[in-house]
C-alpha cells in the first residue's frame, strides 16, 4: 500500500474523498443453489461479499486519523429490517467457513430484528465493511451517509434485488469507497472477483 501513499494524500485532503460507483454484477444462480439447501440467499452474498474484499488488496486498507493499516480481523455489518420496518443493524465476524458464517449470520440477525434500540458497535479499528440490502429495488444509483469524510474508509456496499433469468442472477450493486485507497479499477476488479466466488458457491452449494 505504499505506492498509494500520494494518491491517500491527496484524496484525503479533499472535503469529499469519497468515489461511489453502480453496476450491475451477474453470476452463477447461487439464489436458487442456497434456497435448495435451505440457506438464506443474501448471507451466501453476504460471505461472498466479505470474501471477496479479502481478495482485493486495496480493499483490504483503512484509515484511522490519517494512519493507514489492513484489515486483520474483518466484521461484516450490514441492516437489518427490524421492529415496524425501521433499519437496525447486524455485525458478524466473517470466517472462511460459508455454513459457520450463515449461523451466525441468522442468530445475529434474529437479534437485531427484535431489538428496539439502535445497535452500534463503537468502531475502536476499522475492520470492517458495511453492507446494506435493498431487495425491492434494481436502484442505478444510491448515496450513503457519511458521519465524518476524514475518516472515511470503510467500504459502503449495497445490494439490490435479485433477478433470475436463464440459470443465471443478476443484481444492482454499489461500492462507495475512499478514494485515496481505492481506485474504479479495483472496483471493477472487487466485482469480478465477486462474481467468480459467487460462481464458485454455487458450484460447492450443488454438490453438498
Amino acid at each position: 500500500m505504499h505506492s498509494r501513499k500520494t494518491q491517500f494524500a491527496f484524496f484525503d485532503a479533499y472535503q469529499n474523498p469519497s468515489v461511489n460507483i453502480t453496476a450491475e454484477a451477474r453470476s452463477a444462480n447461487f439464489v436458487s443453489a442456497a434456497k435448495a439447501r435451505g440457506l438464506p440467499p443474501f448471507a451466501v452474498l453476504l460471505h461472498g461479499i466479505g470474501r471477496a474484499s479479502l481478495d482485493i488488496e486495496t480493499f483490504r486498507w483503512r484509515a484511522l486519523k490519517g494512519v493507514l493499516s489492513e484489515v486483520s480481523d474483518l466484521k461484516v455489518s450490514h441492516t437489518v429490517l427490524g421492529r415496524a420496518q425501521q433499519i437496525n443493524f447486524s455485525t458478524i465476524p466473517y470466517v472462511p467457513d460459508l455454513m459457520s458464517f450463515v449461523e451466525s449470520y441468522r442468530v445475529d440477525r434474529d437479534i437485531a430484528a427484535a431489538t428496539e434500540d439502535l445497535r452500534l458497535d463503537n468502531l475502536e479499528d476499522r475492520d470492517y465493511l458495511f453492507v446494506t440490502c435493498l431487495p425491492w429495488l434494481r436502484f442505478t444509483a444510491i448515496e450513503h451517509p457519511i458521519a465524518n469524510y476524514a475518516d472515511d474508509s470503510i467500504p459502503k456496499i449495497a445490494i439490490g434485488r435479485f433477478d433470475q433469468a436463464e440459470g443465471r442472477v443478476s443484481f444492482p450493486i454499489s461500492i462507495q469507497v475512499h478514494h485515496g485507497l481505492v481506485d474504479g479499477l479495483h472496483i471493477h476488479q472487487y466485482i469480478q472477483r465477486l462474481e467468480e466466488i459467487m460462481a464458485e458457491t454455487t458450484d460447492a452449494l450443488s454438490k453438498r
